[in-house]
């Protein structure tokens, strides 16, 4: 598994991730890439993919992480959905997380531990359902975890 940094990063952000993702068998992970795209204008925000094994193309996970915040707009305020509610016998409701990325790092950890989410559920590493909401919540969990090694 090949950690590939192309984003201008502290190097305790690195090591974080790749300290999280070492935990795991990353023997199946063809890479794991954090991208930098400050610098296109037509995207912002963070967005990231987890490409499943293909056995015709003898390739395994692959997980690209991108993030395109501008310094200026640091603190990043973002909200995701990370559950849902019963109102009634038929109707449910959206539990959100309101939050904001402090740095660009931050915004990096969280949807690194979003699309990690998605490797390790559908290689059966971890228990649960591949649903947004959970890779969602796993995202938060690696960033209140890198916030708590940081004070």
């Amino acid at each position: 598994m090949k950690l590939q940094v192309k984003a201008d990063l502290d190097d305790r952000c690195t090591a974080f991730i790749l300290g999280k993702l070492c935990q795991f068998n990353t023997g199946n992970l063809e890479y794991f890439r954090l991208y930098d795209r400050t610098t296109q204008a037509d995207r912002a925000g963070v967005w990231g993919r987890c490409t499943y094994p293909s056995p015709k193309k003898k390739l395994g996970y692959r997980v690209r992480c991108s993030v395109s915040i501008m310094a200026a707009e640091i603190p990043y305020p973002i909200k995701y959905a990370i559950g849902t509610k019963r109102i009634d016998g038929t109707q449910w409701d959206w539990i959100w997380r309101e939050d904001t990325f402090d740095s660009k790092e931050e915004a990096f950890i969280w949807l690194a531990g979003h699309e990690a989410f998605h490797w390790l559920r559908h290689s059966r590493q971890i228990p649960g359902a591949n649903y947004e909401t959970q890779a969602n919540r796993y995202g938060f969990a690696w960033l209140d975890e890198w916030r708590t090694t940081q004070r």
